[in-house]
């Protein structure tokens, strides 16, 4: 039987419902300390996963920088989360450590949890001191 299709019993009748296809996105986890000179960053995303139905893709990208040194989370994979369009936000700002996240959660095609470079988030990262 397909996962696509669901039966409903109603009064003895098995009643075909149709399901959401199942996606598939990118998967990883990323945990990295940096020099800043060395930015941004970049990764290549070769694993993939095979979400529940329903579920969606998404990235998680965390930026601390702490002087010279920044360190780097990233998760990619497939989540319950509902839809939310990218977005950048500073939870801490200079002057000498700064905290800027990245989330993405979609659901409109296979993959669709493709960043795979620091910018935009990285260009949102004040100047900090040493």
């Amino acid at each position: 039987m397909s996962p696509a299709l669901l039966l409903a019993l109603q009064d003895g009748f098995a009643l075909p419902i149709s399901g959401v296809q199942a996606l598939t996105c990118q998967f990883t986890t990323v945990e990295d300390v940096n020099n800043a000179a060395d930015m941004p960053y970049l990764w290549d995303v070769k694993d993939q996963q095979v979400c529940e139905d329903g579920w969606g893709c998404q990235d998680t990208l965390l930026l601390i920088k702490n002087g010279p040194q920044v360190k780097l989370v990233l998760n990619k994979g497939c989540t319950p989360e509902a839809d939310h369009k990218a977005r950048v936000t500073q939870h801490r700002t200079g002057p000498s450590l700064s905290i800027v996240s990245y989330t993405h959660v979609c659901r409109n095609e296979d993959l669709c949890n493709n960043v795979s470079i620091t910018p935009p988030v990285w260009d949102s990262l004040p100047p900090t001191g040493a």
